[in-house]
């Protein structure tokens, strides 16, 4: 009896103060009841929803189309006839705000809970990568614990399936980690160049008949799902490497998933330098051809100097993109797990050979894995952040404005 009362003055509280701040024609009162409404329309429009959903899909046989079509019509009627009395009262309680009263402060308590809600929605992100390197820490404590860091970053071979007593060797990372560099490296190689020029075509050289033809063509390839760039380079790229004679050289490797690679990061790359080039004042480039530099000068000694922050961030978030990418470099590298070495005397045909990336590690084995072998891979992936926020980190030392001697 005494739980029970105790819940209706909880509930019935905050209902009465409510109705006397809307009886008082409080502005605060007008705001909460129409949160209030667009949360319980939300609730239970949700819940038609699944309602029908679950109608649908529920059943041991497949539901006729006519059945479908009756089932969502009634789950339309359903919201029409539940909600048309919420969405009037919104309506009119916003048309009538005018009449509602707000003292300063009101005024300041709304300002402080706005900052409030838009700190807390800053915050959210820092908190999600928190529990994301939590849960792969602690995914990994196993690996930590009976593998041993050393082991894990100082190791040359990965044999997860010869997990005996102490054999720690076996579950080395070297190899995926430069396979993971090398690849990244020959993605800036030959993508960041391509991006940064096709950047600088459509800001500053381009016609606009031109540039309404590129710009869309760049962006329909960040549209283009990661197994079709791999397709492309398993049927197109690999029997075009394969070409060039050099022994045990199969067309799959670094070579050809730095090509595909480059390719994915062109859009990402070159919107975010276009847009940098574009925020450079327009005085700057005036400036520069007053005083006689020609176009190319002007962009090559101003505008890319002026641009460089935004630059290195596309550069960086390009390197995000080759550092994450699974799909694509598990369908083309080769997925060998050794140390990539030149094939021949050639230093050159070390991008010809076969290796496997950290992420292609996770992708191809966490299915099947267990223990030591699970934690393993998930300690993969804290060294994978590990490399993204040192990326990130070289970004802000390259991104810093230069001090005046």
């Amino acid at each position: 009896m005494l739980q029970t009362f105790l819940a209706a003055v909880i509930v019935a509280a905050p209902g009465l103060v409510l109705a006397r701040g809307m009886w008082t024609m409080q502005n605060w009162a007008r705001t909460a009841v129409i949160l209030l409404l667009v949360v319980i329309g939300l609730y239970y429009g949700l819940t038609v929803v699944f309602d029908a959903a679950a109608e649908i899909f529920s059943g041991e046989h497949v539901v006729p189309l006519g059945t479908i079509l009756i089932i969502t019509f009634n789950a339309l009627l359903r919201l029409v006839a539940t909600g048309f009395v919420p969405v009037v009262m919104i309506y009119g309680l916003m048309r009538l705000g005018a009449n509602f009263h707000e003292s300063p402060g009101q005024r300041a308590f709304m300002d402080r809970g706005a900052r409030t809600v838009l700190l807390a929605t800053a915050l959210s992100s820092i908190f999600i990568v928190f529990l994301i390197i939590v849960f792969t820490l602690l995914g990994s404590r196993e690996a930590i614990e009976k593998i041993g860091l050393r082991t894990m970053l100082l190791g040359t071979v990965w044999r997860p399936g010869s997990i005996i007593g102490t054999e720690r060797a076996q579950l080395g990372l070297v190899p995926m980690i430069i396979g993971s560099i090398l690849v990244t490296f020959g993605t800036v190689v030959l993508g960041v160049p391509l991006s940064i020029g096709t950047a600088i075509l459509l800001a500053e050289v381009a016609p606009p008949l031109v540039r309404e033809i590129v710009r869309p063509a760049v962006e329909l390839l960040a549209g283009i799902p990661s197994v079709v760039y791999g397709l492309f380079g398993m049927v197109v790229l690999a029997p075009l490497i394969r070409k060039i004679e050099v022994p045990y050289n199969t067309g799959f490797g670094l070579l050809n998933a730095s090509i595909v690679l480059a390719v994915m990061i062109i859009p990402t790359v070159t919107n975010i330098a276009e847009d940098a080039l574009r925020a450079v004042p327009r005085h700057y480039k005036e400036g520069s051809l007053a005083l006689g530099a020609t176009h190319w000068q002007t962009i090559l000694h101003v505008l890319l100097p002026a641009a460089r922050s935004g630059l290195v961030a596309a550069v960086i978030l390009g390197v995000g993109r080759a550092l994450g990418e699974t799909m694509a470099v598990i369908m083309v590298i080769g997925n060998s797990i050794a140390i990539p070495t030149p094939l021949n005397d050639n230093p050159l045909t070390l991008f010809l050979s076969t290796a496997r990336t950290l992420t292609g590690n996770i992708a191809v084995e966490i299915n099947y894995a267990a223990g030591a072998h699970r934690s393993a891979l998930f300690f993969t992936g804290v060294l994978l952040l590990v490399m993204i926020l040192l990326v990130n980190s070289l970004a802000r030392y390259l991104m810093r404005e230069r001090l005046p001697s």
